[in-house]
């Protein structure tokens, strides 16, 4: 047999297992066919040999939990993710609405008022001083909170009439109005209106193409894009499947929803390319705009314990249909109590019928307990972490959780020593999808300014084995896609990238600084700095 490709001279990681290094493997057909020494590899005959001259290969990077779309979209609006004081939002949406048509939607997105000098979020007050002309939306870059203007809650019907879905979402004044600050699912009434700024299908799918061409150059070959209504995240298979048969699609697609097929389609189904993935449910909310739901309150605002965005019974209820329908379930559970509602729903489910290797996936799991984690452990349980959230949370978590609680906050070594399995994603549009970002705060528990110099909590440090295992073989056991992905091994897919440093020798305060020089899918090459 002739093969397509013989890869030589190289220090291939496989990531099977920590030792499990070689220095050649062959290709054909899209999969690899062995693994070995040059002399082992270079037996058979190849089209081509690739002779790599000693640098690092590792599987490609698998990010498994993105709001792709949304992301998308957000290109389009006005960008505050950098922004360092409500002083430079103000100017930068002054500046928009003086050349923006009164009536005219300004929206802007991806700000962080954590990193602002008084922390405080701004209120339609504020918003008005720009403008009482255009309807004026901001985001918090976690995508769970929103500030509107006066306009915009007129525009949109919101008045101090207005009853949310869930109760304590909408903030309103002593006098019972409403301050423009909105949290979760009570955004709906805006989000009907909002003007789309990729209004097309077309629109959409040549804006996911070149996203997906830039993940390429972080070494990512695989994502996991999901859905989310509840804050304004939509997902179209249908993009990916017409860029498939384009042969434009760069990154292999795990897509999840947050409803249910009304059609008896399972997790899985699709090609290799493409394929449904799980249901994901919200249920509550985020730690930086205190709408995570605690056991107890904030520590640092007494009056508040966040918000569920269903009743634990609806929870139970919504695990049970998609479990009888053989759907992969995802349980968004930030707040401690968030994570007790969605453990609770998956054992009660599992225990009616414990079917064999469902892989329930709880998203961020961030605030636990010994309790929490010691129910973890006897369920089939993944966690779908965002190791970068330990590096931009650092300077207010134990503002927010006081110094007993916040031991148990991003407890990423305590986990992986109790024997669950961690899968790593970006939460795309929140953090960056470069994976050496969450490679170096997992691993350095700091910030990519070096804050603070001995680690936050250093004793919940990983390994950079154990954190590039997050973003390989560990995100492809989350979609069932082990035996396909995940590892360079014997009849696997092709999918590899080639470094500029081996990310294993170096020191961790270089991770972040390590470059991808090429990325192959499917033993194609999809990106080179060559």
């Amino acid at each position: 047999m002739l093969l397509d490709k013989c890869i030589i001279n190289a220090k291939v990681y496989s990531m099977e297992k920590e030792d499990s290094v070689f220095e050649a493997f062959s290709i054909y057909d899209g999969k690899i066919i062995e693994c070995g020494s040059n002399e082992e590899i270079l037996k058979n005959p190849a089209k081509e040999v690739i002779d790599i001259k000693g640098k690092t290969i590792l599987p490609g990077f698998i990010d498994a939990h993105q709001h792709l779309l949304y992301y998308a979209q957000q290109i389009q609006t006005i960008k505050l993710s950098d922004t360092k004081s409500w002083d430079e939002v103000k100017e930068i949406l002054k500046e928009k609405a003086s050349n923006t048509p009164e009536g005219e939607w300004i929206h802007g997105v991806g700000f962080d008022h954590q990193a602002w000098p008084d922390c405080s979020l701004p209120t339609r007050k504020e918003l008005d001083e720009i403008s009482k002309e255009h309807p004026i939306m901001i985001d918090r870059y976690c995508l769970h909170v929103h500030v509107l203007n006066s306009e915009a809650l007129r525009v949109a019907g919101i008045t101090r009439d207005y009853k949310p879905k869930v109760d304590n979402t909408m903030q309103v004044d002593e006098n019972g109005e409403p301050t423009g600050i909105l949290w979760d699912s009570a955004i709906a009434p805006v989000l009907d209106i909002l003007p789309n700024p990729l209004n097309s299908f077309e629109a959409k799918k040549e804006a996911i193409a070149s996203i997906l061409k830039d993940m390429n150059r972080y070494g990512i070959t695989g994502t996991q894009p999901t859905q989310g209504k509840i804050v304004d995240s939509e997902e179209f298979i249908g993009i990916y499947q017409d860029l498939e048969k384009e042969n434009r699609l760069t990154v292999r697609m795990y897509v999840n929803f947050d409803e249910l097929p009304c059609f008896g389609i399972k997790t899985g189904f699709g090609n290799e390319k493409v394929k449904y993935g799980f249901y994901k449910i919200y249920n509550d909310g985020n730690l930086g705009s205190r709408s995570a739901a605690m056991l107890e309150p904030y520590s640092d605002k007494p009056d508040e314990i966040g918000i569920l965005n269903y009743s634990v019974e609806e929870i139970n209820e919504m695990c049970q249909k998609a479990y009888d329908m053989d759907i992969q379930i995802g349980i968004h559970a930030i707040g401690d109590r968030g994570l007790d509602v969605a453990l609770r729903a998956i054992e009660e489910v599992y225990k009616k019928n414990p079917k064999k290797d469902p892989r329930f996936r709880i998203i961020h799991a961030y605030i636990t307990n010994e309790n929490l984690i010691q129910r973890m452990k006897k369920l089939p349980v993944i966690l779908d972490i965002q190791p970068n959230f330990v590096a931009t949370n650092i300077k207010w978590s134990e503002d927010r959780l006081g110094p007993k609680r916040v031991k148990y906050a991003y407890p990423w070594r305590r986990l992986i020593d109790e024997g669950l399995i961690l899968a790593a994603s970006s939460d795309l549009p929140v953090e960056h999808y470069n994976p050496f970002f969450g490679i170096h705060a997992i691993v350095t528990r700091k910030n990519r300014d070096g804050f603070p110099e001995d680690g936050w909590y250093p004793e919940q440090r990983v390994t950079p084995y154990e954190a590039i295992e997050m973003y390989t073989k560990n995100a492809a056991f989350a979609s069932f896609e082990e035996k396909i992905k995940g590892t360079i091994s014997k009849g696997k897919l092709a999918d590899f990238i080639v470094l500029d440093q081996d990310p294993f020798k170096i020191d961790i305060d270089q991770l972040k600084d390590v470059k991808v020089e090429k990325t192959f899918l499917g033993g194609e090459e999809v990106f080179s700095i060559f």
